[in-house]
């Protein structure tokens, strides 16, 4: 194994991270070693660097706009008419949250392809948390349209003698298969493409003792490809979850 990636105690092949440079391995805060705050330094400065290009974007919007505001105009209207298109009507008033969901996971994906920047998607804590929030936004939303009882009812589904069997199996896809299913999916993916990138890298020969060859290159469009995939995956199935939550496929 060269330089270029090194292999944790937990048996995984990373990418080494610019974090471990600055406070070294051994530095601990709060209780979490460096390893563990990766991830949650990476996604702090990838909110961090949205807001800002979202508070620069919109500080002053022009009538005739300039190349950023027209940029981020087709990317609002795109994901506009892609979240009403699973929705429906009630698509557009989840447009900042999905949409938002959506910028800040491919963010998160993409950024472990910069040189010294891991994925924070790659780590199973952030997925899990991800999840948690489009779970907790499902239930909400469809306690709130259908009512309490309209809620439970629709787990007991059609007809009525078949409660028996389609109510446990409901409540284990709601709380249980979705969930995990949302979340391991997201991580193990990235996980597995930055972990394949890593191997690339070690395995990377050297011209004249000393030039790299990037023999990952091809890997390295590979992931982005699939990063941007799972992005999206996840964003389609957070718009599926909440719209049958609230009974909108049940109107079709």
């Amino acid at each position: 194994m060269t330089e270029g990636s090194e292999s944790h105690g937990h048996g995984v092949v990373e990418l080494p991270c610019f974090l471990q440079y600055i406070v070294g391995k051994d530095f601990t805060l709060f209780g979490l070693t460096e390893e563990q705050l990766v991830p949650v330094v990476i996604s702090g400065m990838i909110i961090l660097f949205l807001s800002s290009v979202s508070i620069l974007a919109t500080r002053r919007l022009e009538r005739i706009p300039g190349s950023l505001q027209a940029f981020l105009e087709l990317l609002v209207e795109g994901l506009e008419e892609f979240v009403e298109s699973q929705m429906g009507h009630v698509g557009r008033a989840f447009l900042p949250f999905l949409g938002t969901l959506f910028i800040y996971i491919l963010f998160m994906n993409l950024i472990g392809q910069i040189p010294l920047f891991h994925s924070p998607t790659a780590n199973y804590n952030t997925t899990l948390a991800l999840t948690l929030l489009v779970f907790l936004v499902t239930q909400y939303q469809g306690i709130k349209v259908r009512g309490p009882i309209g809620y439970i009812r629709h787990f007991v589904g059609d007809p009525l003698w078949m409660a028996p069997i389609f109510f446990p199996l409901h409540i284990i896809q709601e709380f249980l298969a979705r969930p995990l299913s949302l979340s391991v999916r997201l991580f193990g993916n990235l996980m597995g493409e930055h972990t394949v990138l890593a191997i690339f890298i070690g395995f990377s020969p050297l011209l004249f003792g000393f030039i790299t060859i990037p023999i990952q290159l091809p890997i390295v469009l590979l992931d982005m490809l699939c990063a941007t995939l799972q992005a999206i995956i996840f964003f389609l199935l957070a718009c599926f979850y909440i719209s049958s939550a609230m009974g909108v496929h049940d109107e079709h």
